[in-house]
């Protein structure tokens, strides 16, 4: 009788067993999960991806705007100086015509000194000549050359700063008068002659920057580079551009560069 029952009950216990027996799912539901983390991954991949494409192209079309109002300003200082120097001429034509009226129209025992005011017109214009600068300290020459300068007064704007370079070498404020003085050259279009000032700046000044007496290098290595690009040596250009993005990453300058080597094609 026992064996009957042990025959009988056997399988329902080893049947019991079976179906109790956990499936092992977990696995697939791993793989399910980590597809979905994956997949939630590229999306955000993608989008980012998305976004800084838009952004670099935002950037680009700003750099470029700020490419072309540079641009815009270089050429409205070439305008304004050539339209200030219009002025200038038409004034002076119009002293000399003043002039041979009232000559016309003295009596005659007046006209011995018509030869005299004659040639009074004939002297360069105040404008151009150096103005007294005797016991002037050199903050004092450089704010009459800079107001001179922007009164479209340049022959006398370069002449003071000239005259404070020579007068006072060691002063904080002669990086920024040859530096001046290179652009009253590169705004007349002689990129030659702006060239050589600053690379005064650049050469002589470069080892006190960022102290006053050096605050002008970048603006200067900048302006340096844009002098080839205006002698059409844009491969030199390029190179003073890097060299400006390297060394003085965190200017204004150098995010001009940045623009520049990419209307240059770099």
């Amino acid at each position: 009788m026992k064996k009957i029952l042990v025959a009988a009950v056997f399988p329902l216990l080893l049947a019991g067993c079976v179906q109790t027996q956990p499936i092992n799912t977990t696995p697939a539901k791993q793989e399910s999960a980590y597809d979905k983390k994956l997949e939630e991954l590229e999306k955000r991949i993608s989008s980012i991806e998305a976004k800084s494409l838009q952004n670099s192209a935002q950037i680009k079309t700003l750099n470029e705007r700020v490419a072309r109002v540079e641009d815009r300003l270089v050429e409205d200082e070439k305008e304004i100086y050539e339209l200030k120097k219009t002025s200038q001429q038409t004034q002076k034509v119009l002293k000399e015509i003043t002039v041979s009226a009232k000559s016309a129209v003295q009596p005659e025992n007046q006209t011995e000194a018509a030869p005299q005011e004659t040639a009074g017109v004939e002297q360069p214009s105040a404008e151009v000549q150096t103005p007294e600068v005797i016991n002037v300290s050199d903050e004092d020459i450089y704010k009459k050359a800079f107001n001179a300068m922007e009164s479209g007064e340049l022959d006398t704007a370069r002449i003071l700063f000239e005259t404070l370079v020579k007068r006072y070498p060691d002063s904080p404020l002669a990086d920024n008068s040859l530096y001046w003085i290179g652009e009253i050259f590169y705004s007349h279009g002689d990129y030659a002659t702006a060239l050589d000032y600053f690379k005064k700046v650049v050469d002589n000044y470069s080892n006190y920057y960022p102290s006053p007496k050096g605050n002008k290098v970048p603006a200067a290595l900048l302006k340096e580079a844009l002098c080839y690009k205006g002698l059409g040596d844009n491969a030199k250009a390029k190179q003073l551009l890097k060299k400006l993005i390297s060394k003085y990453p965190s200017t204004n300058e150098a995010a001009i560069a940045k623009v520049k080597l990419m209307e240059l094609g770099d």
